[in-house]
């Protein structure tokens, strides 16, 4: 059984480089690598892990040649004795998960994709096929769709749960050549009064409650795993608002509680600079 995430120290979590800005890893061998032109964040536990995860350039930007030319020096700048280096060889070594975040334009994708394929290439004589990869981007919703979690056999089962108002999609080349789409938990996310955290839950406790009950053993097959990986909104108010609503309902889940502040489940969200600069 694999488990990516563990607590406390040791050789598999005290010893590993843990890199820095755009690629990351954590206890247990998965890595993460950022290469959309947002930061995103990586949360597990119960406020027992936070991981900034910078975009290339270190700040956000919205110009392909900005993103392009961020992405080109922080890829040169990564030696072969670099942390991040060592984390990727780690990872193609032993298999465990790369978790590989896209832009959501299609050029904007094209161009990331390619950069690191030829990093990866000169770098580790290998392509993105030879890691297990979990490569995601986000996507425009599908309105009526409730595909909120989906299972994915790559290397290692993989499972992902979709708990906030985008489309996220999913490519995993070891398996399928086409994306798949892993459904919000509302296709009409709320905004302005609506979107206030009371309203909010009211609507995700509908949402859980309509769930397909296969789900629910999806999710604890990815908890027990250490698979499970969590998409939430952007906002904290939001991102408390869903966690505490959906971690409500599942606990009491039929089958079985499912606890979404397990320390194996990973916990994604976009994030800004002056958000990061609280933690």
């Amino acid at each position: 059984m694999l488990r990516f995430f563990k607590r406390g120290s040791g050789p598999e979590g005290s010893d590993r480089p843990s890199g820095s800005g755009f690629i990351q890893g954590m206890a247990g061998g998965v890595v993460v690598v950022n290469l959309d032109r947002f930061w995103w964040a990586v949360d597990l536990g119960m406020d027992a892990v936070h991981l900034s995860i910078k975009n290339a350039g270190g700040r956000e930007t919205h110009g392909l040649e900005d993103h392009e030319e961020g992405l080109r020096g922080a890829f040169l700048r990564l030696g072969k004795e670099s942390a991040e280096s060592r984390l990727l060889q780690a990872a193609l070594d032993s298999k465990t998960p790369v978790v590989i975040l896209y832009p959501g334009l299609s050029r904007v994708r094209n161009m990331a994709s390619d950069l690191f394929e030829d990093f990866i290439a000169r770098r580790f004589k290998a392509d993105s096929r030879d890691f297990d990869c979990l490569k995601l981007y986000v996507a425009p919703v599908r309105p009526g769709k409730t595909r909120t979690v989906r299972k994915f056999r790559g290397i290692c089962d993989q499972v992902v749960f979709n708990l906030s108002g985008e489309g996220l999609n999913y490519f995993h080349l070891n398996t399928t050549e086409r994306d798949l789409t892993v459904d919000a938990i509302i296709d009409q996310w709320p905004i302005g009064a609506e979107a206030a955290p009371e309203a909010l839950t009211k609507l995700i406790e509908v949402a859980i409650r309509r769930m397909d009950r296969e789900y629910f053993d999806r999710l604890r097959d990815g908890i027990e795993k250490g698979t499970l990986f969590l998409l939430l909104p952007e906002r904290a108010d939001q991102r408390n608002a869903v966690l505490g609503a959906a971690g409500r309902l599942l606990e009491r889940a039929p089958g079985g509680g499912i606890d979404l502040l397990d320390h194996r489940v990973v916990r994604f969200h976009r994030t800004n600079r002056s958000a990061e600069s609280a933690f």
